[in-house]
C-alpha cells in the first residue's frame, strides 16, 4: 500500500475523531517592499458569538500584517509532503482539502490544476506541494500553531470563543492610535481612538483631537432617523432595539449597564459591541475622566504613565515620598511601607521638596487643568493621605465658575482648592479618580467649548446659546441630566415653552403628567426623571408599559395580563382582561413565548422540546419545593391553590401584579409573616430575602465566588445550575412584551426559552470554564497569539499574532481606522424568496475608484429581514489619505441568477473620525424594478447608472469585466472562475469575483457540495436548497426555499389552509 494511501486511511480516522478546520486565507500574498499600504494576509475568518439570539451577525477576521519573510525557516520535514500530481492520481478532491484544513489559496490552485487536466501534468502546476499538518499545526508548509488548542474542540469557532473565555483582558501595556499626531503627555502615554472628539481636549500640543468635532455637534438627523448625543444619525427602528449591541458609537441608543459591559467584554471576542464603543461623560458607560476607552485598565495605565516621570525641579526622595503619600496608583505598597516609616514621608517631604509641588508638569485635564500641593496644607493637616490638591486652570472661561474670593494665584495660574465644591476625600489608592478627577471633570465642563462664539454656527435653529456666555450647544444636549452651561440653565430650560417647532420637540420624550420634556438618553436610565404618577409608576422608566395602559393591543387582549387601565362604560370599568371568558389563553400570540399566560400554563406545554429532562406529555418542568431539585409536574397540580415547585412557580396568582398594576416580585416566599414575594432577581445573593431563605435554598454552593448581585444577573448567565437556570428563565413575567406586533410566521418564530438539561457533562465545561478564567500574557492585546515553527529538528518557534480588524501591528498594538458598519435589509414581497448575494466595498473618488475592503452577505428576506450584518470595512493605507473622499458602495445580486438587481451609496461624511461606526437600513426595490440608467460619456467600457434612493441622484459607472476604475478606463486580469462575475480587483490586484449558487472561494474555484450531499434530507417537500455562506460550511449551512403550502427550516412544516367554497 502507497504512503498517500496510508495517509488517506489516517486522515480518515482523523476527521471522524477532531472535526475543527483551520482554512487559512489569503496565504499567497508576500510583499519586501516598504510602503503604506498594509495587506493584511494569513487571515482566519469566524462568526462571532454573540451573546444572546438577537438577529446580528459578524465574521471577525484574525490577520497577520506582519511580513512572514522576516522568518527564516527551515524546511519542514517534520510533515508529510505531497505534489498535486500525487493527489490527482490518489483521486483526491478539492472538497477533501478542505475538509483537511488546508489554506483556501492552495486548494483553488489544486483545483485549477484539475480544471485545466491533462495540460497542467506538463506544468509547474504538477509539482506545487500541499503539506499534510497534524492538528494543531496548520498553514501552508504547516508552520502555524495554536498553544490552546485543544483535541475536544468541535470547531474552530468554539477554540476562539473559548480562548477569550479563558483569558481574561487586562492589558499591561497600552495599545495606540498613531494616525494623528498628539502629544498625549508622559511616554508611554499615547492617544486611544475613542478619545477623538470625546468633548475634551487630549493631545496637549494644539487640541488636534477636537479640531473639526464641531461637525458632529451640529449635524442634524432625518425625521425617521435617532441623533446619538455625539451626532450620529442612525435608523430610527436601531433605537433601542438591542441592550447588548448599540448602534451609536456612544451607546447612547441604547441602556447599557456598565457592570456588565466591562464583566462579558473582558472575556468576550472583539466584537462591536466590545470594540466600537466610547465610554465617555455623555453616556451610561462613564468611567474616568482620563480616558473614554471602555478598557478599564487604560486608566490605570495612563495614570502609571503620569508618575513614572519624575518633575525634573524635584528630587528623588521628594518624588517618592509624594506618590506614597498621595496614593499614587504606581507605588508598590511594599516600598512604601518600608520608605514612610515612623513619619519619615512627612520629613522628607519638609526636607526637600518646594513651597509649591506639581503632580505632573503636564496638564491633567481639558489641556489646561493642574493640580498642585503647598508645603503648608501638608503641614497644617495631620492625615495627609486624605488631603486633596489644589485646582489650578489657565483658560480665563472658567472664572464664571468660582467666587473671586475664593481664587488664589501659583505659577501664574488661577487656583482653587476643591473643598469648595467636592466634600469626598482620598481614602485608598485609586479613589482620588472618583474623589477628585470626577467631579473635578464635571465642573470644569462648564467652561468646556466645543463652539465657541460662532455667530454662523450658534445662531442655526437646532443651536442654543448658554445664558450670559458665548458658549452654544446642540439642542439635543438639553435636559439630558449633563451641566453644560454655567448657570445650569440648559438643564433648568423649559423645553415646551422655549422651542416652537413641533419637529424640534419630537427630538424629546414627553412626560405627560407634567407635560415637560427630557432627553431621549434619560429614558430607561434607571432614574425617575418625570414625575411619578398617582400609583407610583414612572413613565420614562418603563414607556412601553405606560403606552399600552392607554393604547388597546388586539394581540394582548385576554392574554391573562391587564395592561390597559380601566375605561368606564355605563358605569363599568372596562380593560383588555374583561369579558374574555371566550377567548383561548393558549393561541397564536401566547403559545411557547415564555410566559404563562393561562394559569395552569396550558400555553407553554410541551415547549421545552430539547430538554433532558424527558417529562411526560401534559407536564410542567418546575424546582420541587421538598428536594429543591428540577422535577416534571402534571399540569392538572398548576394553579390548583397548592403550592409543589419552588417559589409557586406552580401558583402563578400568588405573585401576579393585579389589574394593571406593576410588579417586579414574582418569587414566592412561603410562610413568610413579612413579605409573600421578592423579585426573582435576589435569587442567590447570599442573603436570604425570604424570611426562611427560600430564595438561597436551591443555590449552586460550589461556586469559588460571591454573586452579590444575584444568580439571574445577565453577568452569570453561563455559570448557572440547571436550577438557577430555569428559575431565571421561568420567573421572567416581569419581561412580558407589553405591545406584541402583528406577525406572518408567530408560531415559527415563538420567544425561544431556555434549554433546561441535566446532562451534568453538558453544564461542566461551561462551570470550569468561568472558574478557569486567568490572566495571561497579553502580547497581542485583543488579537490571538500564534505559534511560529521556525525549525522542527532544533524546536526552534517565535511568535506572532492575527489582530482583528479593529487592530494591526506586530503585537495587535496599534489602533485601525476603520468603517464599523451596522446594515439591515428588507424586500418587497415578491423577493421574500429570493436569495441574494450583496458585496459591501469601501472605495475612494479616486481616478482608480479604489476599492479598499469588501465583504460579501448572502441573504433571504424570509429568514433575515430581522438580521443587522455587522461588517468591518478597512482602509488599505495607514493612514487613510485625507485628500480623498470615501463611501461605502454597495451591489445587490440574484444569487440563483446573478441578475444584478441595484446599488446604494453611503457617503462617510466625518472623515475625521478614526472609526467610523455607521448605521443603515435598505428596503431592495421590487423583482421588476429597472435600472435607472444615466447618460455619462466618460463610462468608456461600462454603463452608467444612478444609486437607488439617493436624493442627490448620484451616478456611477458599472464597469464591464476586466475593467475598473471610476471611468472603466483601467484594463486588470480576472483570476476569477470563468463561471462567476468578476466584480473588481483590490488594492493588492486580487480579483474580487460573485460566485454561482453551488461554487464557494476567493476565486469560486470550488464546489459546494452540502446540497448534493444531504439531497434527501436537505429540503423537504419539494424545497430548494440553497448553499449560505461561502465562508463556513457546514451540515446546517444552508436554507430551503419552499413551495407554497409549506414552511419551516427545511420545508417540514405543512401549513393550515382556508377553503371556501360557493
Amino acid at each position: 500500500m502507497s504512503i498517500l494511501k496510508h495517509f488517506l486511511i489516517i486522515i480518515f480516522i482523523h476527521t471522524i475523531i477532531a472535526s475543527v478546520q483551520i482554512n487559512l486565507y489569503l496565504t499567497d500574498w508576500v510583499s519586501d517592499k516598504e510602503s503604506d499600504v498594509i495587506f493584511h494576509h494569513n487571515c482566519l475568518y469566524v462568526v462571532a458569538t454573540i451573546e444572546k439570539e438577537n438577529n446580528v451577525h459578524q465574521i471577525i477576521s484574525y490577520c497577520m500584517s506582519e511580513s512572514p519573510t522576516q522568518w527564516n525557516m527551515e524546511e519542514n520535514n517534520f510533515d508529510q509532503i505531497f505534489t498535486f500530481a500525487e493527489l490527482y492520481k490518489e483521486n483526491i478532491t478539492s472538497q477533501q482539502l478542505y475538509i483537511w484544513s488546508a489554506p483556501i489559496d492552495i486548494i483553488e490552485r489544486y483545483q485549477l490544476f484539475l480544471n485545466q487536466l491533462p495540460l497542467s501534468m506538463e506544468t509547474s502546476m504538477s509539482t506545487q506541494l500541499y503539506y499534510n499538518c497534524t492538528l494543531p499545526r496548520f498553514g501552508s508548509i504547516c508552520q502555524y500553531e495554536f498553544d490552546y488548542y485543544k483535541a475536544n474542540y468541535s470547531s474552530l469557532n468554539e477554540m476562539i470563543n473559548d480562548f477569550y473565555h479563558e483569558h481574561k483582558y487586562k492589558p499591561n501595556t497600552l495599545t495606540c492610535y498613531i494616525n494623528l499626531e498628539c502629544n498625549r503627555g508622559p511616554v508611554p502615554a499615547c492617544l486611544d481612538w475613542s478619545e477623538i472628539c470625546d468633548g475634551k481636549i487630549d493631545c496637549l500640543d494644539g487640541g488636534r483631537d477636537e479640531e473639526y468635532c464641531w461637525q458632529l455637534e451640529i449635524n442634524e438627523c432625518e425625521e425617521n432617523q435617532y441623533r446619538c448625543t455625539n451626532g450620529q444619525c442612525i435608523p430610527l427602528t436601531f433605537f433601542r432595539d438591542d441592550y447588548i449591541i448599540p448602534d451609536c458609537l456612544d451607546g447612547s441608543d441604547e441602556i447599557l449597564k456598565n457592570n456588565h459591559r466591562h464583566s462579558y467584554c473582558n472575556i468576550a471576542e472583539p466584537t462591536f459591541q466590545c470594540e466600537d464603543i466610547i465610554c465617555g461623560i455623555h453616556n451610561h458607560l462613564y468611567q474616568a475622566p482620563w480616558t473614554s476607552s471602555c478598557i478599564e485598565d487604560r486608566t490605570f495605565l495612563l495614570l502609571k504613565a503620569l508618575f513614572s516621570n519624575k518633575p525634573n525641579f524635584l528630587h528623588e526622595n521628594c518624588w517618592t515620598a509624594f506618590k506614597c503619600l498621595f496614593n499614587a496608583p504606581t507605588e508598590d505598597d511594599s516600598t512604601c511601607l518600608g520608605f514612610c516609616q515612623n513619619k519619615e514621608c512627612e520629613n522628607i517631604i519638609e526636607t526637600t521638596c518646594p513651597h509649591i509641588l506639581n503632580i505632573s508638569d503636564v496638564s491633567i485635564l481639558f489641556g489646561h487643568v493642574y493640580f498642585i500641593y503647598t508645603k503648608n496644607d501638608f503641614t497644617l493637616l495631620n492625615n495627609w493621605k486624605t488631603l486633596l490638591p489644589y485646582v489650578c486652570y489657565n483658560d480665563t472661561r472658567c472664572d464664571k465658575l468660582f467666587e473671586n474670593n475664593l481664587l488664589r494665584s501659583f505659577n501664574n495660574a488661577t487656583c482653587i482648592h476643591p473643598e469648595y465644591y467636592n466634600e469626598n476625600r482620598i481614602s485608598e489608592k485609586n479613589s482620588w479618580i472618583h474623589t477628585l478627577l470626577i467631579p473635578t471633570c464635571k465642573l470644569f465642563w462648564k467652561c468646556n467649548y466645543i463652539i465657541d462664539d460662532d455667530s454662523t454656527l450658534c445662531n442655526k435653529p437646532n443651536m442654543y446659546r448658554c445664558i450670559n456666555s458665548s458658549k452654544c450647544i446642540s439642542i439635543h444636549r438639553l435636559k439630558d441630566g449633563i451641566s453644560d452651561c454655567y448657570y445650569n440653565d440648559d438643564e433648568e430650560f423649559n423645553i415646551a415653552n422655549d422651542i416652537s417647532s413641533f419637529k424640534q420637540l419630537l427630538k424629546f420624550f414627553k412626560c405627560t403628567k407634567t407635560n415637560n420634556f427630557i432627553s431621549y438618553k434619560l429614558v430607561e436610565d434607571g432614574e425617575c426623571n418625570c414625575s411619578p404618577n398617582d400609583d407610583g409608576f414612572c413613565e420614562d422608566e418603563y414607556p412601553y408599559i405606560y403606552y399600552a395602559q392607554k393604547h388597546i393591543s388586539f394581540q394582548t387582549i385576554c392574554d391573562g395580563f391587564t395592561e390597559l387601565l380601566p375605561i368606564n362604560i355605563d358605569g363599568q370599568n372596562h380593560t383588555d382582561e374583561t369579558e374574555c371568558e371566550q377567548w383561548f389563553c393558549n393561541n397564536t400570540y401566547t403559545h411557547c413565548d415564555g410566559i404563562w399566560n393561562c394559569l395552569n400554563g396550558a400555553d407553554e406545554i410541551n415547549c421545552n422540546s430539547l430538554s433532558l429532562l424527558n417529562c411526560p406529555v401534559s407536564h410542567h418542568i418546575c424546582v420541587s419545593y421538598l428536594t429543591n431539585q428540577l422535577m416534571c409536574l402534571s399540569i392538572d397540580k398548576a394553579n390548583d391553590g397548592n403550592i409543589d415547585c419552588l417559589g409557586a412557580t406552580d401558583e402563578p396568582k400568588l405573585c401576579r401584579s393585579l389589574g394593571n398594576k406593576f410588579k417586579l416580585e414574582n418569587f414566592y416566599c412561603h410562610n413568610d409573616r413579612y413579605k409573600s414575594c421578592i423579585s426573582h432577581q435576589n435569587l442567590c445573593n447570599n442573603y436570604k430575602d425570604c424570611e426562611y431563605g427560600d430564595d438561597e435554598v436551591a443555590c449552586d454552593t460550589t461556586r469559588n465566588f460571591t454573586t452579590l448581585e444575584g444568580i439571574c444577573n445577565e453577568r452569570y448567565r453561563l455559570i448557572r445550575n440547571d436550577v438557577e437556570k430555569f428559575l431565571c428563565a421561568r420567573l421572567n413575567d416581569t419581561n412580558k412584551q407589553s405591545i406584541v406586533y402583528f406577525s406572518l410566521n408567530s408560531i415559527e418564530n415563538a420567544v425561544k426559552q431556555t434549554t433546561i438539561k441535566t446532562d451534568q457533562n453538558a453544564i461542566l465545561p461551561k462551570l470550569t470554564m468561568i472558574e478557569n478564567i486567568h490572566n495571561y500574557e497579553q502580547r497581542c492585546h485583543r488579537g490571538l497569539d500564534l505559534r511560529v515553527w521556525l525549525d522542527n529538528e532544533k524546536n526552534l518557534t517565535t511568535r506572532t499574532c492575527l489582530c482583528p480588524p479593529s487592530f494591526y501591528g506586530n503585537l495587535c498594538e496599534y489602533q485601525s481606522q476603520r468603517v464599523s458598519l451596522t446594515i439591515q435589509f428588507q424586500t418587497l414581497s415578491d423577493s421574500w424568496q429570493i436569495p441574494f448575494i450583496i458585496i459591501i466595498s469601501l472605495i475612494d473618488n479616486s481616478y482608480q475608484r479604489k476599492i479598499h475592503s469588501y465583504q460579501q452577505l448572502n441573504y433571504l428576506s424570509m429568514k433575515n429581514c430581522q438580521t443587522k450584518f455587522n461588517i468591518y470595512l478597512l482602509y488599505s493605507n495607514h493612514p487613510k489619505d485625507l485628500s480623498k473622499n470615501y463611501s461605502i458602495h454597495i451591489d445587490i445580486y440574484e444569487k440563483i441568477s446573478l441578475t444584478y438587481r441595484v446599488s446604494f451609496l453611503v457617503p462617510i461624511i466625518f472623515p475625521f473620525l478614526p472609526v467610523n461606526r455607521l448605521a443603515h437600513q435598505f428596503t431592495i426595490p421590487y423583482k421588476n424594478y429597472i435600472v435607472d440608467n444615466c447618460s455619462q460619456e466618460k463610462c468608456f467600457n461600462g454603463r452608467c447608472v444612478k444609486y437607488f434612493d439617493n436624493h442627490d441622484n448620484i451616478t456611477f459607472c458599472q464597469c464591464n469585466q476586466g475593467w475598473s476604475g471610476q471611468y472603466c478606463a483601467i484594463r486588470y486580469h480576472c483570476m476569477c472562475a470563468s463561471d462567476s462575475l468578476c466584480f473588481g480587483t483590490l488594492s493588492n490586484n486580487r480579483s474580487i469575483c460573485i460566485c454561482p449558487i453551488n461554487k464557494f472561494g476567493s476565486q469560486c474555484m470550488l464546489n459546494n457540495l452540502i446540497c448534493q450531499l444531504n439531497e434527501n434530507v436537505t429540503c423537504l417537500n419539494g424545497g430548494q436548497c440553497i448553499p449560505f455562506d461561502e465562508n463556513f460550511i457546514s451540515q446546517n449551512n444552508f436554507r430551503c426555499i419552499c413551495p407554497k403550502g409549506f414552511s419551516g427550516d427545511r420545508c417540514e412544516i405543512i401549513d393550515n389552509k382556508i377553503i371556501l367554497s360557493f
